[in-house]
């Protein structure tokens, strides 16, 4: 049990690099947007920036990741007064 928080913390960096990976690597063409560019109109850019994107795995496996992040390094500081 002492060393849980090391295990969980290992275990939260390594989900965060695998998600990290797997957000780079090359997905379906159709969910690649279109970067903002100098030359778009205002209306078009509002309109992008307030549309809603559905979660990718990647998204979810870095959110764990940094999850057991926060918990192992909440549970070391707190440890001592419990």
């Amino acid at each position: 049990m002492v060393a849980a928080p090391y295990f969980l913390l290992a275990l939260g960096i390594v989900l965060v690099v695998l998600g990290a990976i797997q957000g780079n690597l090359p997905g379906r063409p159709e969910r690649r947007r279109r970067p903002l560019g100098p030359r778009m109109r205002d209306a078009e850019i509002a309109r992008r920036l307030n549309e809603s994107e559905p979660m990718s795995a990647a998204d979810f496996v870095v959110l764990a990741g940094l999850a057991c992040v926060a918990v192992s390094v909440l549970w070391r500081l707190l440890r001592p007064f419990f």
